[in-house]
């Protein structure tokens, strides 16, 4: 036996082609035992694993990448246009803007030009809007935050939907069922929702950037927002903060956001939501903020803490009255020590501020 063992490594030492000692390595081989046949089928089926993880790895950054898309990048062929009758030029002092609301001149707002020339509502009638922070881009000059809202029958008829309904880990961006956003006007503050993807950076991830600091939503204080029914609405963030969904995150306390639509309900009023998304902000500024102003805010999950809390951007919709180098200029870091934390994050960072990068 020993000398048929040395034998057999003889020859394969003396096997002039490299190549097919190589092969026969890995390729299964007439007289190999059958110990070296199961190892090369187990080094090809972990190839084979391997490879298809990969692929569908590279499809998924394709599809959404660092932009923040999904599936339905295909809609950014939607997107409002400067010749598609919407403004983008940003307000400043007594900018010439059409701000109106219906609600104001009592007519039923219709249906904007840029939506029924995209076609967009055809495809799925949920899509009520679109919302794009301007500027915010990614390596491939794309925009990061540049997509249609749609609406469902309840909070969770999108997490897991693309634009036309099909299953999709990432999800859609879409705005609180609750809301009102219709023909006749649009509640007083509506809540518009997106995934955190951590490192495939699909949907709102982008968001946590503004974790950064002031100099941040210095650069990027804008956001857009136009329901079907507008066009040229723009809103500045006033608020920026950390927020606990389970009471036993914060000593029995929640501070329930989504429930502010409208601010005549009896048990959300202004001045109580107000107080708390300017208790909690990370960032003052001058911007003034009334009863009468509208409202969106932006939420998604926080990778910095498990699950359960939320990263949450309260913006006003801008008049005629903002001036927005003024309201850039007042953008300012708050002391640690004047931001309200709620205790689940507190007992992991303390009381300060955490900025990890964008995957986190």
């Amino acid at each position: 036996m020993a000398a048929t063992n040395r034998s057999s490594r003889i020859a394969e030492e003396n096997e002039p082609n490299s190549f097919v000692r190589f092969i026969k390595y890995f390729i299964p081989w007439k007289g190999d035992k059958s110990s070296e046949v199961v190892r090369k089928i187990i080094f090809f089926a972990s190839v084979a694993v391997f490879a298809v993880s990969v692929d569908q790895l590279s499809g998924q950054l394709k599809k959404g990448g660092i932009k923040g898309g999904s599936e339905v990048q295909d809609v950014v062929q939607y997107e409002p246009k400067s010749d598609d009758n919407v403004k983008y030029e940003v307000v400043s002092g007594n900018a010439d803007i059409d701000i109106s609301d219906a609600a104001a001149t009592k007519k039923p707002r219709e249906v904007q030009q840029w939506a029924k020339d995209k076609e967009l509502l055809e495809r799925n009638p949920d899509v009520v809007g679109w919302i794009r922070i301007p500027g915010f881009k990614d390596y491939y000059d794309e925009e990061m935050i540049d997509f249609p809202v749609l609406r469902g029958k309840d909070n969770d008829d999108y997490l897991y939907k693309d634009l036309d309904r099909n299953y999709y880990e990432s999800g859609s961006i879409f705005a609180d069922a609750w809301c009102k956003i219709d023909e006749d006007g649009q509640s007083d503050n509506c809540t518009i929702f997106g995934h955190h993807m951590g490192v495939v950076g699909t949907n709102f991830t982008h968001l946590s950037e503004y974790e950064q600091g002031a100099d941040f939503v210095r650069e990027y204080p804008i956001i857009e927002f136009n329901s079907v029914y507008e066009t040229g609405c723009q809103y500045a963030i006033v608020s920026c903060f950390m927020v606990n969904t389970e009471p036993e995150d914060d000593d029995g306390n929640t501070f329930e956001y989504i429930g502010y639509r409208d601010f005549n309900d009896e048990d959300y009023r202004f001045e109580d939501w107000y107080n708390e998304i300017t208790k909690r902000s990370w960032y003052s500024s001058d911007i003034k903020c009334t009863e009468d102003d509208k409202y969106i805010t932006l939420s998604t999950c926080s990778k910095l803490v498990e699950e359960g809390v939320r990263w949450v951007i309260v913006a006003k919709k801008l008049t005629p009255d903002d001036d927005i180098e003024a309201i850039k200029a007042s953008y300012k870091d708050k002391d640690n020590s004047d931001i309200y934390f709620p205790e689940i994050w507190k007992d992991i960072y303390g009381n300060e501020t955490v900025y990890k990068g964008w995957e986190f």
